[in-house]
């Protein structure tokens, strides 16, 4: 019995652990300067889904992607965005999205970089749905 509570223990140290270090993957970005060039942070790549982290300090922009896929975006912290899109006379659309918000923008087969033009830091997390 007391080997079945000691292994019991273990078993919860390690899961709480697992738990802890996830938590803070979510939560920890690194923060660069404004103007600069920002890759998300791949979180999960699962046959049917990939789970993106995105954080942009204002003036920050991501680097011009395709979209391969639809998405759900869960916005953490809102601001005011420009997403820019490639072609020879670009076309530029503002978007404000708050927290909170959930969102699947129609973005299967755009290319375009989306650029933090607020006075906030901007964070997301997108879901990618390879199905």
């Amino acid at each position: 019995m007391r080997r079945f509570f000691l292994g019991l223990g273990v078993g919860l140290v390690l899961a709480l652990g697992g738990l802890g270090a996830g938590l803070a993957i979510l939560v920890y970005t690194p923060v660069s300067a404004a103007g600069t060039t920002v890759k998300p942070i791949l979180l999960i790549d699962h046959e049917r889904i990939a789970v993106w982290k995105l954080v942009l300090e204002p003036g920050q922009s991501t680097r011009q992607h395709t979209h391969k896929f639809d998405e759900v975006v869960i916005c953490l912290e809102g601001s005011k965005l420009r997403a820019t899109q490639a072609g020879p006379e670009p076309e530029r659309q503002t978007h404000y999205p708050e927290a909170g918000q959930v969102i699947m923008p129609p973005v299967k087969g755009v290319t375009h970089t989306l650029t933090n033009v607020g006075d906030t830091r901007y964070s997301q997390i997108s879901i990618e749905l390879k199905e």
